[in-house]
């Protein structure tokens, strides 16, 4: 049988930097579908797939060439490029002559489902709990209404997105009916949301007026956005006004940082 190149070679210390920098990584990522705590890396699964799927090649410079091909194709960057990414489906069927078939019985998070069918494998996918079971079909499946390769083509429709969308904003809607009460409506404004505070009653005996324990009264401190709430006292009521930055007269004797 012919050995394969991840029996002989495999640039590991590549990979594993590409793998460790795809912690950091958000957008996009899989990791934000669902909390796993075993998930593989992608970057690992599609270069170990399809290094196993390859044979040895009889050069020593092919060999080199290989091996940074697959350095290459594990970036986070590269995962979507589709001429790299037919170049290795190609040398895949190239071998095999047909797509191979790739089963993962413990698939967890999903990376090697995911990875094999981006390599144009027919894949094959469990896993005894029902969460990563869902997770699976989650990542591979649902999105796109289809399975197999036709995940990865772009002019596929994607009914998931579509009914997100549908039924986001149902629920949006019956809220709104339910949370009305709870948000008067303002003439110049619609009020989206409150701030909540612990309360305590004043300590001086002869005030009695209910102080909010509040660390800080910033809405927003960037260089380019500030926002605070400016708090006055009318016998034993608090009540809060909006100031910015272009009103440094209101702001001129007052410091957000200190809360009470």
């Amino acid at each position: 049988m012919t050995r394969r190149f991840i029996e002989e070679h495999f640039p590991v210390k590549a990979v594993g930097k590409e793998s460790s920098r795809e912690k950091s990584i958000r957008h996009g990522h899989i990791s934000t579908l669902h909390l796993w705590w075993a998930r593989r890396p992608l970057a690992a699964s599609r270069a170990t797939i399809y290094a196993s799927l390859i044979p040895v090649p009889e050069s020593n410079e092919e060999v080199e060439r290989l091996k940074y091909e697959i350095a290459r194709m594990s970036k986070w960057e590269n995962s979507s490029n589709t001429d790299m990414i037919g170049q290795a489906k190609k040398r895949i069927l190239d071998h095999t002559g047909d797509s191979p078939k790739v089963l993962d019985p413990f698939a967890g998070g999903g990376s090697i489902p995911l990875e094999a069918l981006r390599l144009g494998c027919e894949t094959y996918a469990t896993d005894y709990n029902p969460v990563a079971n869902m997770i699976v079909k989650a990542t591979t499946e649902y999105p796109f209404g289809q399975t197999g390769e036709k995940r990865f083509q772009s002019h596929v429709n994607h009914p998931l997105a579509d009914d997100v969308k549908k039924w986001s904003r149902w629920v949006l809607q019956e809220a709104k009916k339910d949370l009305v009460r709870f948000f008067p409506a303002e003439e110049k404004s619609e009020t989206v949301g409150y701030l909540w505070s612990r309360c305590i009653p004043c300590q001086n005996p002869r005030c009695g007026a209910t102080i909010p324990l509040i660390r800080q009264f910033w809405l927003a401190n960037t260089d380019k956005r500030k926002i605070t709430m400016v708090p006055a006292v009318k016998g034993k009521e608090l009540s809060f006004t909006i100031a910015g930055s272009g009103q440094k007269h209101i702001l001129k004797d007052f410091d957000p940082t200190n809360g009470t």
